[in-house]
């Protein structure tokens, strides 16, 4: 029991690890066109988006040593929204420190911090785990990425496979085409009837 449950807390990890290097490849391929006549400034949609993410990871990792994460209390770094290079190298430091993390360290216990109610008229406090709060923090940063996608794909900024997507729509997808695909011998049946016609 105790491996299995280390395999799918390896694979959360590995995870988040993807999910930071999609928004390391976002940085470098507008870094790459960041050039090129006509591209966006990375301090417009590119710059917010990939900063809240950063900075949703950083309160994890920062929140960890107290065992307490405060995501509405992240400092909002306008430098960072408006820095490629400052991006690229919080982000490597974030995927570094990931990979140091050990399967046993999702199950260690946090409470989260946050603000409730539309106006943010109340404060809360919840316990979680570390592994829950990275199952959060992957899904966050897939939903900024859906919202980046199409402003990147405009702009001819190249984006990962599967980029902005949830794994549940990913593999939905991919079901559903093996599903409709015709099979080899469904293939071969029609081929022989059209031959014989």
């Amino acid at each position: 029991m105790q491996t299995l449950a280390n395999s799918t807390m390896e694979r959360l990890l590995s995870f988040n690890q993807q999910v930071i290097d999609q928004a390391l490849a976002v940085v470098s391929g507008h870094e790459v066109s960041g050039s090129s006549t006509g591209s966006p400034s990375f301090s417009g949609p590119v710059g917010a988006h990939l900063r809240h993410v950063i900075e949703h990871y950083e309160a994890l990792i920062h929140g960890l040593p107290l065992g307490v994460v405060d995501y509405d209390g992240r400092p909002r770094d306008r430098q960072l929204e408006a820095s490629a290079a400052l991006a690229r190298d919080r982000l490597q430091s974030l995927r570094q420190m990931l990979g140091q993390w050990t399967p046993d360290m999702l199950d260690r216990p946090v409470q989260v911090l946050g603000q409730g109610g539309v106006a943010g008229d109340f404060d809360f406090r919840v316990t979680s785990s570390v592994g829950r709060e990275l199952v959060f923090l992957a899904s966050h940063a897939v939903h900024h990425f859906a919202l980046l996608s199409a402003h990147l794909q405009r702009h001819g900024i190249s984006v990962p496979t599967h980029f902005g997507k949830a794994p549940g729509t990913v593999a939905n997808e991919i079901a559903t085409r093996r599903a409709t695909a015709p099979s080899d011998n469904q293939e071969l049946s029609c081929l022989s009837l059209s031959l014989s016609a």
